[in-house]
């Protein structure tokens, strides 16, 4: 197997994480805050040291020349394999069972950490993210300290079609009947530009730019609407406080 090959198998696996303590070589591999896996070059060809039960890592040795005790490591508990003559599988189960033997050792609140963090629903924060700051004459729609910038919302949505799909909602599961509506203003809405809706929680969608639309869609017998519907991933990005972002990011997570 190719050091890339190893190295994205590796990064697939539960809480993994890249690192370079060492400098650019080897590539180390971490779950939580214990090492897994060092990956290197040897000749062109890809060598990885592996955490291993030392019963087990003796008679790997026996069983391939080309495993040794971890070089620089608890030989008794490490081997250093360099990955020719080995069959592709086998290398990928002393990868598993190295990984295994971390996770076992971590702490309980750092197990449980990892677990959440691969959710597949599971957000990390934009540490480059920036508020989208209300320019004059920007539409708002606030959400307790969740405030979103429906402006420029709509202008990236008109700018980035491909990004965005557009559904058929059915007015009863979202017309709120609590929502401040205008009635003066109803007869002057257009209930084909579809309305908008952010995912706050999973499964939960709230209306965040269209609760007019569908009171008058209600009113006028209309059983169904378009709209947006809006991963956390789209919606944040219209945040327009820092606070409310990280706040959201926790939430969110904290759901899962």
């Amino acid at each position: 197997m190719t050091v890339k090959e190893l190295s994205d198998y590796c990064l697939s696996k539960l809480g993994a994480s890249l690192d370079y303590p060492f400098g650019p070589d080897p590539a180390v591999f971490k779950a939580g805050n214990k090492i897994f896996a060092l990956l290197t070059e040897e000749n062109g060809i890809a060598k990885i040291s592996l955490k291993c039960d030392p019963v087990l890592a003796d008679l790997l040795r026996q069983q391939y020349p080309s495993i040794k005790p971890g070089y620089h490591l608890h030989k008794a508990h490490w081997n250093s394999v360099l990955c020719s003559g080995i069959p592709d599988d086998e290398v990928l189960k002393q990868i598993d069972h190295s990984h295994d033997l971390i996770v076992k050792s971590l702490t309980k609140k750092l197990r449980k950490q990892i677990e959440k963090e691969s959710h597949p629903l599971y957000l990390f924060p934009d540490k480059n993210y920036q508020p989208s700051e209300i320019r004059d004459g920007d539409e708002f729609y606030p959400n307790g300290i969740f405030v979103f910038n429906i402006t420029r919302l709509l202008e990236h949505i008109t700018a980035n079609p491909g990004e965005y799909v557009l559904e058929t909602i059915k007015v009863s599961d979202y017309r709120n009947s609590f929502a401040v509506i205008n009635q003066e203003h109803l007869s002057d809405v257009d209930i084909q530009v579809p309305a908008i809706l952010a995912e706050i929680s999973p499964g939960r969608f709230n209306v965040i730019d269209g609760n007019h639309r569908l009171e008058k869609a209600y009113n006028d017998g209309v059983d169904q609407l378009k709209a947006y519907k809006l991963s956390p991933k789209q919606h944040s990005l219209f945040l327009t406080e820092q606070k409310a972002y990280d706040t959201f990011i926790d939430y969110w997570n904290g759901k899962l």
